[in-house]
Parts: C-alpha cells; sequence; structure tokens
C-alpha cells in the first residue's frame, strides 16, 4: 500500500527506492521496470492484470481434446524428436512441423476416429502443388504413427503412394515460372548488397557461385570445423539425408587453387571477428541480438534470413518489376543454378558438375544448366574472372 491507495496485485515499489518509479512482475517471473505517478501505475497494471487473467483463461480453454489432431500432432513431433535428435536442427523438420500444426487446426473440430478419406480429400485438393510435395512424406509417417497407435479408423493411410490403396492424388507440376538470375543481374544484387551493409551477404553469393553450395550449406559453415589447413571441407546436406553417409558427398576446396574462394573466406574472417568473433562464416549484427532454436551465436544468419537478404536487396535494385503475374523473380538458389552455366560455358563436362553440385543423377545437373575417416573428394574445376564476369 502507497499511502491510501493500495497496489494491486504484481505492482511494487521501485527495489532502488527511486520517486515515481514502480516494480511489475510479469507472468514469466521478469520484472519491468517503469515510471508513472502513483495513479497512472495502478491504473497500468490493473490493466495488465486483466489481460494477464484473459491470456491464462485463453489458454486453459485451449487445453487441446486426447481425440484431436492437435493432441497427437503434439505427441508424434516429440515421439519423432526422441527417436531422431537431429531433427530440431533442420530448417526443413521446423517447416514439417509448422505444417502438421496448421493441419490439426483445421481439424480441430473434427476427431481423429471420426475423420473420413472425403474429408481430408478436400483439404488435400485446396493445396497446391508444392504444399503438396512438401508434406506428403511427413504425413505418411503421421499417419502410419496414428494408425499404429489404434486412433484412426480409415482403411489405409490417405499420404501412401501404393497404387493398391485408396489414397489421396497430388497435382501435378506446375511449369517453373521463376526468372533465371543473369550474370549482369547478379553483379548488380552483389553491388547494391555491399551498399546496403550486407557484406554477409556479398560472401554468401561468392561462396555460391564458386562453389554451387546451397544456401543452407553455406550457412553452416565454420572457421573452427569445415576450414582444415588450406582446405574448405564440406559434406553436402541434401545428399548426407538422401543417400548413407558412405555415398554422400564429401568435397575439398585447396585455397591455394581456388583462390577467389579464399578472399572470400579472409573476409568472412575479418567480418566475424568484428562481429563480436562469430565462429559462421556468415555473421551480421541483427537488430534483436538474441539467439534460439535455430542460432548458437547473436550474429550467425540462418538460411531464411539470408533468403530475405537477398529478396531486400533484389527489390532495392527495381530488377524485376513489372513481372507477368505467373513469374517471380530469382531468389539466392538462381545463384546455384548460374553457377552451374558458368561451369559449362568455362567447359567442364556434366559429371564434374554433377559431383560438385552433389547431383544424384546428371539430368538434374543438366536441368539446372538449362570429419574423420570421410574420403572427401577434391574439388579440381574452378571458375576464373572472366567467366564470372568480375572480382570478389
Amino acid at each position: 500500500m502507497m499511502g491510501d491507495i493500495p497496489l494491486p496485485d504484481n505492482l511494487y515499489p521501485d527495489p532502488r527506492q527511486r520517486e515515481n518509479y514502480w516494480r511489475y512482475r510479469r507472468p514469466d517471473g521478469s520484472n519491468k521496470i517503469f515510471s508513472a505517478s502513483l495513479e497512472d501505475a495502478v491504473r497500468m497494471a490493473e490493466q495488465a492484470n486483466i489481460h494477464r487473467e484473459e491470456n491464462l483463461n485463453r489458454k486453459l480453454a485451449k487445453v487441446p481434446d486426447r481425440a484431436s489432431f492437435v493432441h497427437h500432432a503434439a505427441r508424434y513431433i516429440d515421439w519423432r524428436e526422441q527417436n531422431d535428435p537431429r531433427l530440431p536442427s533442420k530448417a526443413s523438420w521446423r517447416n514439417r512441423c509448422n505444417a502438421l500444426k496448421r493441419f490439426s487446426k483445421d481439424f480441430e473440430a473434427i476427431p481423429i476416429h471420426k475423420a473420413m478419406l472425403s474429408d481430408l480429400r478436400k483439404w488435400w485438393e485446396s493445396l497446391t502443388y508444392h504444399q503438396q510435395h512438401s508434406r506428403r512424406a511427413e504425413f505418411n509417417k503421421f499417419f502410419n504413427y496414428l494408425m499404429a497407435e489404434g486412433l484412426c479408423k480409415i482403411e489405409s493411410n490417405p499420404f501412401t503412394i501404393a497404387d493398391d490403396r485408396p489414397r489421396l492424388l497430388k497435382k501435378g507440376k506446375p511449369t517453373k515460372k521463376r526468372q533465371r538470375l543473369t550474370l549482369e543481374a547478379y553483379w548488380t544484387i552483389y553491388e547494391k548488397a555491399g551498399e546496403l551493409g550486407y557484406e554477409a551477404l556479398k560472401i554468401a553469393m561468392g561462396i555460391s557461385m564458386l562453389t554451387t553450395m546451397r544456401r543452407a550449406d553455406i550457412c553452416e559453415l565454420r572457421f573452427d570445423k569445415h576450414l582444415q589447413g588450406d582446405h574448405l571441407r564440406k559434406t553436402i546436406n541434401k545428399s548426407e539425408a538422401q543417400r548413407d553417409s558412405i555415398a554422400a558427398s564429401h568435397l575439398s576446396f585447396n585455397l591455394k587453387i581456388h583462390q577467389q574462394l579464399g578472399k572470400l573466406i579472409s573476409r568472412a574472417r575479418g567480418l566475424g571477428l568484428k562481429n563480436y568473433r562469430c565462429p559462421y562464416l556468415l555473421s551480421h549484427i541483427p537488430k534483436q541480438r538474441r539467439t534460439g532454436k535455430t542460432k548458437e551465436h547473436v550474429c550467425q544468419i540462418s538460411p531464411d534470413r539470408l533468403s530475405d537478404m537477398f529478396t531486400e536487396v533484389r527489390n532495392t535494385t527495381g530488377l524485376y518489376i513489372g513481372l507477368p503475374k505467373n513469374q517471380t523473380p530469382p531468389s539466392f538458389h538462381e545463384v546455384r543454378s548460374l553457377a552451374s552455366d558458368r561451369f559449362k560455358r568455362m567447359g567442364y563436362d556434366v559429371k564434374s558438375v554433377q559431383q560438385l553440385m552433389a547431383h544424384t543423377d546428371e539430368r538434374v545437373t543438366q536441368a539446372y544448366q538449362a570429419g574423420h575417416g570421410i574420403d572427401y573428394k577434391e574439388v579440381e574445376i574452378y571458375l576464373n574472372e572472366e567467366i564470372i564476369g568480375g572480382k570478389f
């Protein structure tokens, strides 16, 4: 109580006993120190307590029913992560989890044992080809889990790929609408990135051009893990996920031969020292300096953030204003495609480029053109300054 006015719950005098300063205890136990008159502080605390109670009631009301998809999607996600501890670190897993949660919300009113194939078909056919393609494999595992638990009464897994079972059919793949990245546009975006203060994006674009690495592999590169003497060595993530660990692509770049790559790594090292000694090759000081499930260091760049940087810089250049509605501007991934085309123009054969790009089938490579005990394969092909039209 302050004078004749009692203090509401969670509101306390300032611990440093400053006049007109107050402490409000949040639901998570942390404190908010703020300045206000006694009357205003009481009013603000009472309003905060009302919102607090409303949020609590809302959370209690949303406790999922044990027969609901919401409840069992959460159980399934926990079960998958317990059986494969590597999953939480993968961006693709987070996307699959979000898709399962959205699906569960869409079917919140239908108990699992009452869900019918017709209900699922209506939802499934509302998705685009790419949404169906990214969901099918994980949803197949999810429904196998539900059926093994005796929860789902549908005759067979609707996401199976077997032709002899009732199943949901996938849409035909649409024609590719994304614009290819030209060499001229590449350098325009590269220079604009420097003007906007995105040195990390310039380094990433350079590494992608010289190595054809995907954004996730580039964002994962660390000085302490992937730089071994005069070599940059990386096991390509997608190849390791799609094949067994023995057949995965383990690439080694001799920096005495790949000199432009060496220059980019030197720039990255200097940038990392400025950015609070970030151990990752790509680093950038963000507005909100915090870590979490996807970041170990505040200046580490996630694949999604790298894509956002590229999109922001690309849009700033004005290169793709006025595209037809059925076409989209190139994403960061198109740097990889451009690099593949540059290797082709230098006269390297498809097999060599296929190995570099970690493709299982040389037809995929042609489409782009149109550790301890690990046996790293030395990359012998490289791009010169003339063929890429500039220097890093």
